[in-house]
């Protein structure tokens, strides 16, 4: 019998005497899903989210009540906010625009920096893999339940928004940045796909947390170094001299969502985008199993 504070070999599974079961594996994915979202911090996550489209509509609310117009008609504030008081519904584009630098990301790589740490740090990492999973499959697990979180976070953004919207200010016909006229059903069939979008803008940063969390069996220090290196690509993507290497930089392209609301749709910045993102997702995905199937687990 092996001692339980025992080193295991480098690559080796803890007590896996059978291949698992698809339903087995379904299994984990529910119990990781719902252990993710029952936790505190991701329902205080997800409510930070939600408050930003409500703080943006009320700002905006109360700054037109005089009739003026939102952004101070200088074009200041975040993308579309200026069209906010014609329709509710780009409240929920301003609203991406607004947590998508910083809020959605951050988000992100906290619960991506504490998937592998954070259990690593409570000691049932060791538990985890001692039940018929494989270290392959749990990682493609916790991926899947990031992956899961970046999807919930921004629908929540864009939902919180939307009841906003409807409930500040008037909705119907909408007009792209093109200037042409569709229906409010159109409108809101683009807003969902905008949603997709910036969901699938968030698997770079999602892989990359992924992988730092697996370097360390310290939650808050992954969850710190992802938030520190996202801020500091942020700041490199805004400095003029380095414009030969921000079109690599995994935020550089975030923001072409907007080029949905475009009549005909500009596709260029976008593909750039999900592309640069599968790559990130690729390279850092792979290392991160690299790593975690090669590791001693002690805890």
């Amino acid at each position: 019998m092996r001692q339980a504070g025992a080193q295991l070999p480098a690559g080796a599974a803890l007590g896996a005497v059978r291949a698992p079961s698809p339903l087995w594996t379904f299994g984990l994915l529910r119990n990781e899903l719902v252990t993710t979202f029952r936790r505190w911090r991701t329902l205080a996550l997800l409510g930070v989210l939600a408050a930003v489209p409500v703080l943006v509509g009320i700002a905006v609310k109360i700054e037109t009540r005089d009739g003026s117009s939102a952004g101070g008609g200088g074009g200041a504030g975040p993308a579309f906010i200026a069209q906010i008081t014609n329709n509710g519904l780009f409240l929920v584009f301003t609203a991406l625009a607004a947590t998508l630098p910083f809020f959605l990301p951050m988000a992100i790589g906290v619960v991506a920096g504490d998937a592998i740490a954070g259990e690593a740090n409570a000691g049932t990492l060791r538990y985890l893999l001692v039940a018929p999973a494989g270290r392959s499959r749990l990682l493609l697990t916790k991926y899947a339940t990031v992956m899961a979180f970046c999807l919930v976070a921004t629908l929540v953004v864009a939902a919180a928004a939307l009841i906003m919207g409807a409930l500040l200010f008037p909705l119907g016909e909408l007009t792209t940045i093109s200037g042409t006229r569709i229906s409010f059903a159109d409108g809101l069939g683009r807003a969902l796909l905008i949603a997709l979008v910036v969901a699938a803008s968030l698997t770079g940063i999602a892989a990359l947390g992924l992988f730092i969390s697996t370097l360390t069996n310290s939650g808050i220090a992954a969850m710190a170094t992802t938030v520190g290196l996202l801020i500091t690509i942020q700041i490199l993507d805004q400095i003029p001299q380095l414009h030969a290497l921000q079109p690599y930089f995994f935020s550089h392209y975030w923001l072409s969502f907007a080029d949905l609301m475009r009549e005909p749709v500009y596709w260029d910045n976008l593909v750039k985008n999900l592309g640069l993102q599968a790559l990130y997702a690729g390279v850092f995905g792979s290392a991160a199993w690299a790593r975690f199937t090669t590791r001693d687990v002690t805890a």
